[in-house]
């Protein structure tokens, strides 16, 4: 969707990673080993987004950084744009993953919310492994470092429940997207199945 807006896949994995990561800044190659772009495309499209006022730069310790400029005027816009496409991408994943046979839980939290936890995705059930890590694979697109997922099977999402284990209950304690709660419906619980909020924004 994104790159149907702005013309190349380059051009939109910089401008998407700098609207998720506005308050920090990067150099060329770190910029090219985080978005698994060619250099040569980077640096292009970097000059271009410079131009157009959305980056700005500096030098620091023998380096060139790259970081948003806060005063482009259509800095707003583009985040506003970039922050529903996200949100519309992560709704279509979550949606497939929702439908995986086994599934019995699938929480997420972490970056995710914008909260610390021990793990931004969890799951709980017989599933198939490797589904999810395609779907997870999408979901990362564009965050700084690797998506953390935790899988449990029921038993031990049992047990952690009745312990109150610290892991678990610092995810159930803070700000944590419901996608798939099928363990409530098991107790009789009302539950909306689907229920998704971005919090990036």
């Amino acid at each position: 969707m994104l790159e149907q807006i702005f013309g190349s896949a380059a051009r939109t994995k910089i401008i998407k990673f700098f609207c998720l990561h506005s308050e920090e800044e990067f150099f060329v190659r770190e910029l090219t080993r985080l978005l698994g772009t060619q250099l040569n495309s980077i640096r292009r499209e970097l000059d271009n987004l410079v131009d157009f006022g959305f980056l700005s730069t500096r030098n620091k310790d023998a380096k060139h950084f790259y970081f948003v400029n806060k005063n482009c005027p259509l800095l707003p816009e583009l985040k506003n744009i970039v922050f529903k496409a996200i949100t519309l991408e992560e709704m279509q994943v979550a949606h497939k993953m929702s439908k995986a046979t086994g599934l019995s839980l699938l929480l997420f939290t972490g970056v995710l919310t914008n909260v610390s936890t021990g793990t931004d995705v969890l799951i709980v059930g017989k599933v198939n492994k490797n589904d999810f890590y395609k779907y997870l694979e999408k979901i990362a697109d564009g965050l700084n470092g690797k998506l953390r997922y935790t899988f449990f099977t029921k038993a031990d999402y049992t047990y952690r429940t009745e312990v109150t284990d610290k892991f678990l209950y610092d995810i159930l304690s803070q700000a944590h997207i419901v996608v798939v709660d099928k363990l409530n419906k098991e107790n009789n619980k009302p539950f909306d199945d689907f229920n998704f909020k971005h919090f990036r924004q």
